[in-house]
Order: structure tokens, then sequence, then C-alpha cells
């Protein structure tokens, strides 16, 4: 059966309708083709920025700990040197080395100094700043 030239011109009119939708429909899936792929390209650099900024802060921080180190082993070196040189200076000088607050808090001659026997202790009342301290005293 032939088509007729009517026929044929709203078979074509149709078409073109339909063309006409699909390029709408291609240009669309287009452009949000082309943002998709503009925000992909935007969050792949906010994120390469992310990992380089915390590779600097990785690098700063091994930087301050090879620092803490070197200052401890500094330390302990000092500490080590300081340690020997009082054990020389007590080897010197023949003391006995005692731990702080066990002896005497006076040197080996005041401590074997003998307190004569008429030696009468002064006792001084504690100065609470009403009065003269030369008055206090006498």
């Amino acid at each position: 059966m032939p088509i007729t030239r009517n026929q044929a011109s709203s078979t074509n009119e149709g078409e073109e309708d339909t063309l006409q939708r699909l390029l709408r429909a291609v240009a669309s899936l287009q452009a949000r083709s082309d943002e998709q792929s503009r925000l992909s390209a935007e969050a792949e650099l906010r994120h390469a920025e992310a990992e380089e900024r915390h590779r600097l802060a990785e690098e700063r921080h091994l930087d301050a700990m090879r620092a803490v180190e070197r200052r401890e082993e500094e330390l302990c070196q000092h500490i080590a040197a300081l340690r020997a040189a009082k054990e020389r200076n007590q080897e010197e000088h023949g003391e006995v080395a005692t731990p702080p607050f066990l002896g005497q808090p006076f040197c080996k001659e005041i401590d074997e100094t003998t307190i004569p026997s008429n030696f009468k202790e002064v006792v001084v009342e504690p100065f609470d700043g009403s009065q003269d301290p030369h008055a206090h005293l006498h």
C-alpha cells in the first residue's frame, strides 16, 4: 500500500518532534555529565590538597619528635656527665655520698666540731613585724 504525501509529511513531523526531544534529552544529559565531571575534579583537587596538608603535618610531627629525641639524648648525656663529675669530686675529697635530706645539712668539719659543755641555746620568739626588729632581739 503506497504512502500518501500527507502521511509522509505527518510521519516526518512526528520523527522531527521525537528527534528534538531526543536532542534535548542528550543535551540535558551532557550538561549533567559536564557538571558531574566538574564536581568530581573539584573533589579530587580538595582530596589531593587534604592529603598534602596531612603529609606536611606528619613531616612536622616527625621533625618535632626527632628534635625531642635529640634533646632527650642531650639531657641524658648531660645528666650522666654531671653524675660522673659528682662522683669524681666525692672521690677526690673523700666524701661519702649521702642521699639528700638523710644526713646533716652541714659539712664534715661542722659536724665533727664538739659542742662546749656550757653551751646554751638561744631561744627567740618568732618576729611578727609589729615592732622594731632590733628591739625584738633584745
